[in-house]
């Protein structure tokens, strides 16, 4: 009866496992690198979206920083909430100017 049970929890973990895995890779391209560069002399924020909401970052003064993202995501000054681009699948290494 023990064995059973324990065959069946480990089961059930490689199922959730599983499930998990695929649930997380539905939908995405993988990840899209690309460059945020600040070409100003003080740091710029942007604000990029992710599902389910999105996270603030900081590009300091004249520095290029790299991003990976998924397609879809958008990519916003964050005082002005301007939109600075929408990242697609053929951004792959490509840079962008946050301020200049």
């Amino acid at each position: 009866m023990k064995k059973m049970t324990k065959a069946i929890f480990v089961f059930a973990i490689l199922i959730a496992a599983a499930f998990s895995f695929g649930f997380r890779s539905v939908g995405h391209s993988g990840s899209i690198k690309v460059y945020l560069q600040n070409k100003c002399s003080s740091d710029v924020d942007v604000y990029i979206t992710q599902s389910g909401g999105g996270s603030k970052y900081t590009v300091e003064d004249g520095s290029t920083k790299p991003f990976s993202l998924e397609e879809g995501q958008k990519i916003y000054d964050a005082d002005q909430k301007n939109l600075i681009h929408e990242v697609s699948s053929d951004d792959e290494g490509k840079t962008y100017v946050v301020c200049e």
